[in-house]
């Protein structure tokens, strides 16, 4: 049963949606909630191609970056204290300089879940579209993550995307373990180019997820479509709240990695996302 949450604070949309996210599991779930801000040092400091006059820019752009990123830090512990308090949650707040993936992966070790908006950055900037920072560090963490979108969602339906991978399996037996999604209809969804193999990783999904209390309704679908935008096209006819899968798709971390399915449907979240790789 998951009993804290690493949060990582940013200020667009979806950094707000996943600040509520992580208030709301707190206090319906006693989770003890720690906020993580910082300063990617690498990327401020890193060298830029020789040019007449490029060190002194380089310089003043460095200078720049950090202070727009200290000021977004500051900010961004100010507000999750103040909604912290407004909720009645007695929050923890890191804050770090240095390699994002590193530090994340350090703080991540005394949480269960780690919650972040999709398109989070500690680079001074607002938002990384497809971001750099998300895809490095699912690939170093060694806990779930829950990819928040740009628009929250009521409470609401689960979607388990299987297929029958190891990255899936994983994914479905920690978002079980960990809580906090009790109560909720849940639909499997698997895709496959034969609907008898759809149909039996489905219930195979269904299976483990009874075992553990849920009541679940199957979705099989045979089709050789890309299985991004058939899982897409699912979530937008429903209102799901919570989708948890892993490395979706044959080829397997490869894919997760390297512009996949898990990769297509992370960059435009339309809701949360459970994933474990």
């Amino acid at each position: 049963m998951m009993k804290s949450a690493l949060l990582l604070l940013g200020e667009s949309p979806s950094g707000r949606v996943a600040s509520v996210q992580a208030r709301r599991l707190a206090r319906n779930r006693a989770v003890q909630l720690t906020g993580l801000t910082g300063i990617d040092l690498a990327f401020i400091e890193a060298p830029m191609p020789g040019t007449i006059g490029g060190a002194a820019y380089h310089a003043q752009m460095e200078s720049g970056l950090k202070a727009e990123a200290e000021k977004t830090r500051q900010g961004l512990e100010e507000a999750f204290r103040r909604d912290c308090a407004a909720d009645g949650i007695i929050p923890t707040v890191i804050s770090f300089e240095g390699d994002p993936p590193e530090q994340i992966a350090t703080a991540s070790a005394t949480n269960d879940l780690l919650i972040t908006g999709h398109d989070i950055t500690f680079r001074g900037l607002k938002s990384e579209s497809n971001s750099e920072t998300l895809t490095e560090i699912l690939s170093s963490t060694s806990r779930p993550v829950l990819v928040c979108p740009d628009e929250a969602r009521s409470e609401g339906a689960v979607l388990v995307a299987y297929d029958g991978s190891l990255p899936a399996m994983r994914a479905l037996q920690l978002f079980v373990l960990c809580g906090g999604w009790e109560n909720r209809p849940v639909t499997v969804v698997s895709v496959d180019a034969q609907l008898e193999t759809a149909e039996r990783l489905a219930r195979d999904a269904a299976n483990y997820l009874r075992l553990h209390g849920h009541e679940v309704d199957l979705q099989p679908i045979g089709s050789s479509e890309a299985p991004a935008e058939v899982i897409q096209a699912h979530v937008a006819r429903r209102e799901i709240e919570v989708m948890v899968m892993g490395a979706y798709g044959h080829r397997g971390l490869k894919e997760f990695f390297f512009g996949s399915t898990t990769q297509t449907l992370i960059g435009q979240p339309k809701a949360s996302i459970f994933l474990y790789h």
